[in-house]
């Protein structure tokens, strides 16, 4: 299958890379600048080197569109105005779906999304994470179909979700990913406050984060969960928010809502209901 690359950065390397190594024929590699494109190209290993400014596409069976998502329009615009017909066209984007792609159909071009739900540091750093990696898909039927078949032919698995829930996905994906990054700033931050130096609060609490995605591996998030909420320890709760409204009230906020939804969590795991209402008492006063 031929397959042409707009914006060639980290996932479009990536993925090209490991496209071409399973079969693919690669046609365009297109990116913002020339230098950009011919560094993409020497990555990936082939293709024809074009700036996004004078790009013109060949005709090609499969367009992977991996642009950041401002610039979605501007490829759609450079796919209608080459010799392209009846192609499939793909976008790696979270956060749109889709439905972005329509103004394609006009030129018999099939539309869909495949997302990697990974985070690519570089190119090179990310080929070993594909086998790790689930692709979100959507879109019109043949489209999905040529989804399903670049993901297992790179040796990735997916996952389908409707059109019109992918804002809700890419917030889940935001949560489990940023949400989960800026969390650990605000536990690193208060470490620090306790005296530590910023590379050792990292090093303590990674391990800590490790055993509870290995947790989770294995059981659902309501036995996973562990901590004061899961036992319904209402004073060390108490005074886990004292101390953090003494130094920022930002976090003990962060804290009192992420303990409401444990105690969801707890509740769902059995714990005794008696402790846990004493609990829901100290978070609705702080």
């Amino acid at each position: 299958m031929k397959l042409s690359i707009i914006g060639a950065g980290r996932v479009g390397q990536t993925l090209g890379r490991r496209a071409r190594e399973t079969g693919f024929e690669i046609i365009d590699v297109v990116c913002r600048t020339k230098a950009s494109a011919n560094r993409a190209v020497k990555f990936i290993g082939a293709g024809r080197a074009q700036a996004a400014a004078k790009a013109r596409l060949s005709p090609t069976d499969l367009i992977l569109i991996a642009t950041p998502d401002d610039k979605i329009a501007d490829a759609v615009a450079m796919i209608q105005t080459s010799p392209i017909n009846k192609a499939i066209a793909l976008h790696t984007s979270g956060a749109s779906s889709s439905a972005i792609l329509e103004p394609l159909k006009e030129k018999n071009i099939l539309v869909g999304s495949c997302h990697p739900l990974q985070s690519f540091a570089s190119p090179a750093q990310g080929l070993p994470l594909i086998s790790q990696t689930y692709f979100c898909i959507e879109g019109e039927a043949a489209a999905v179909g040529a989804a399903r078949r670049l993901v297992r032919a790179i040796g990735a698995r997916y996952f389908e979700i409707k059109p019109e829930m992918k804002s809700l996905y890419h917030a889940a994906a935001v949560m489990s990913s940023g949400g989960v990054t800026a969390l650990l700033a605000v536990a690193i931050d208060m470490l620090i406050r306790c005296g530590l130096p910023e590379k050792e609060a990292r090093k303590i609490l990674l391990p800590l984060v490790e055993g509870t995605l290995k947790n989770l591996q294995t059981v659902d998030a309501a036995q996973a969960l562990t901590g004061p909420i899961r036992r319904g320890d209402m004073g060390t709760v108490e005074r886990n928010l004292q101390a953090l409204k003494a130094v920022d009230e930002s976090a003990m906020e962060i804290y009192r809502l992420l303990a409401k939804r444990s105690l969801q969590l707890a509740r769902q795991a059995g714990s005794d209901k008696k402790l846990l209402r004493r609990v829901q008492q100290v978070l609705d006063a702080s």
